[in-house]
């Protein structure tokens, strides 16, 4: 079996700052370093190599120096190596760097292409689909486990938000994976000494295509304005004097003062309500692409919603939902309306129930090409990135992915896109019609929805070719499968690594219960195995907006604190004084120990709920 892993070399993304005077990202005396994702998928075909016999080969697309990326692939088991290495690569968007890469797998023609299921800096999960819709292949996206078999059937396990779903189909086929694919393992020293001395091949844009002009920035549809570093609006207390009783006193006392610790807002909401009458149809569309899954519609679809509103009013023009699904889809029309839809879009069908990348791919690429709206928001969760990629591709769009804001200027729709580890933000616009982002959830707040919109419901043709890609053969809640809550939780309490171990959570039991928090992690924690992935909170899990976070053992580094940017009040607990929580990106934080700081804080919590008493 011929397998080929298509792996980045990366800046530790801790290191990179923004030049205040020039708007530059700072990037002097910051180390690289491979993909934490495409370790593992290196690792897995290596693994499946040793099973089933064949080759595994590496590409990369970068500068020189992306070379010792390759190097530490070959030490990890590769055969061979392959360096796109051209000025004429420079500046590519995801569409750009897959149309190359896709060039390049073609000429050595693989079984399977595995793909890290994002990078750390850029963030986007989009070169993989972007790939195997330009190799004519199907994908599988967020695999956290993955079988082959001899007779090249594949069996894989997708981690989505609310549990886990398996897919069942046959080679050729690109996959891209998570955490729990393959052990997290770096080479032997020797091993990458020894593989410094091999050959890599080297790849230019002209021994790719005669027109080089479709690669790099030349090539790519999206481009960046500028870029802005991200200022903390966090209040930046800190307590770091006294006893664990006094320190608790303090603590309490900020909370209250914030109003973090009144529950009497959480069953009500302050959001405005959507308008009584819907918008009229002759200006440009603005698509919102709905998600649903077993519990019905995604919150992301309502907040996307209220991303449109301002954004149609600019164009004068209206929000369109449009929602894919079996026949009970039809039901959330009603619900779409209420929340700002000015009209509804409805594509169903008996092989629509459940999520399948070719055919919800072949009904919105047809249903963009015969409407030609002005902009298309998909969610950013795992099946809206799979899907929004694999259709910008098959369309020669450009997208934006992780969106965090959208607003309309002089050069367009600026989409506003986070990167290296949220401490970036860029305004993203594109050459191309129509706009499409993927939008991250917990970002925007919903609508409260208005009964009184009555919107018209229309009738989309899913009558399209379904495609030959893996089938849905079954699909598991999470554990504690509550985890869907989160996207609402008013409290939470997250552990972070600091906390010491799975055993330790136990003693958090009491605080949780006492602040009625739903439990919550870090990747670190959920890397490590103690909690699901369906808790994990930041740029690489799910977003939330709770009234209160309360954080214990957690560093809160920006790929973390991205996650819990609209939190109302941060308390952060933690003993080591240079934790990132510490550095504006806490309202209130506590240095100290913080199996001596909780039994203080909960007797401290009981005495303000008594009244002081």
């Amino acid at each position: 079996m011929r397998i080929a892993v298509c792996v980045k070399w990366v800046p530790a993304i801790s290191r990179i700052r923004l030049d205040p005077e020039t708007k530059r990202l700072v990037r002097e005396d910051v180390p690289s370093e491979l993909n934490a994702y495409d370790v593992l998928a290196v690792n897995r075909a290596v693994e499946l190599k040793a099973t089933l016999g064949g080759r595994v080969d590496v590409y990369t697309m970068g500068p020189p120096e992306a070379r010792r990326g390759l190097v530490r692939c070959l030490a990890m088991g590769a055969d061979d190596a392959y360096h796109l290495n051209d000025f004429a690569f420079a500046g590519a968007d995801t569409l750009a760097t897959s149309r190359a890469l896709a060039l390049a797998l073609e000429r050595n023609g693989y079984d399977l292409v595995l793909f890290g299921n994002n990078s750390v800096d850029a963030e986007t999960g989009q070169v993989g689909p972007e790939v195997a819709e330009m190799l004519g292949i199907p994908q599988v996206t967020a695999v956290s486990r993955l079988e082959v078999s001899a007779d090249g059937a594949v069996r894989a396990e997708r981690a989505l938000e609310n549990g886990t779903e398996v897919v069942e189909g046959t080679l050729r086929m690109l996959i891209s994976v998570v955490e729990g694919v393959a052990p997290d393992t770096s080479p032997p020293r020797e091993e990458v000494r020894a593989a410094e001395e091999r050959e890599i091949t080297e790849l230019t844009a002209a021994m790719l295509a005669g027109d080089v002009s479709q690669f790099g920035a030349a090539g790519s549809p999206t481009w960046v304005s500028e870029v802005r570093q991200i200022e903390s609006s966090r209040e930046g207390r800190l307590i770091t004097e006294g006893n664990p009783a006094e320190m608790a006193r303090e603590a309490v006392a900020a909370l209250a003062e914030r109003g973090a610790l009144n529950t009497e807002g959480d069953a009500g909401s302050t959001a405005d309500a959507a308008a009584d009458a819907p918008r009229a149809g002759d200006g440009p569309e603005l698509w919102v692409v709905a998600e649903a899954d077993e519990s019905g519609l995604r919150p992301v679809t309502f907040e996307m919603l209220a991303a449109a509103q301002p954004v149609a009013d600019a164009l004068s023009g209206r929000v369109a939902a449009f929602v894919i699904g079996g026949e009970e889809i039809a039901g959330h029309a009603a619900a779409l309306g209420e929340a700002g839809a000015d009209v509804v879009m409805v594509a169903s069908g008996s092989g629509l129930s459940a999520y399948s990348t070719a055919a919800y791919t072949a009904v919105l690429t047809e249903a963009i090409a015969e409407h030609q709206p002005f902009a298309v928001l998909l969610p950013s969760t795992p099946n809206g990135r799979d899907l929004a990629a694999r259709a910008s591709a098959r369309l020669g769009l450009g997208l934006t992915g992780d969106c965090i804001g959208l607003d309309v200027d002089d050069s367009g729709l600026a989409q506003l896109k986070p990167a290296f580890g949220g401490n970036i933000v860029a305004p993203i616009y594109s050459r191309t019609l129509p706009n499409m982002a993927t939008v991250r959830p917990g970002i925007f707040s919903a609508l409260r929805p208005n009964p009184a919109r009555n919107v018209p419901v229309t009738t989309v043709s899913a009558a399209v070719a379904r495609g030959d890609g893996p089938t849905r053969v079954e699909f598991r809640a999470a554990p504690d499968d509550d985890a869907a809550s989160l996207d609402k939780a008013r409290v939470v309490l997250c552990v972070g690594m600091g906390v010491g171990g799975p055993d330790r959570i136990p003693d958090l039991d009491e605080l949780r219960s006492l602040l009625g928090a739903d439990l919550i992690c870090t990747r670190d924690v959920v890397e490590a195995g103690w909690m699901p992935r369906q808790r994990q909170v930041g740029l690489t899990g799910r977003s939330i907006a709770p009234r209160l976070y309360v954080g214990i053992g957690v560093r809160g580094d920006f790929n973390h604190a991205v996650g819990i940017q609209r939190a109302g009040t941060v308390l952060a607990v933690n003993g080591d004084r240079r934790a990132a929580f510490f550095r504006g990106q806490s309202d209130v934080g506590v240095v100290a120990d913080w199996q001596e700081f909780v039994p203080a804080l909960v007797e401290e919590l009981r005495r303000h709920r008594n009244g002081g008493r």
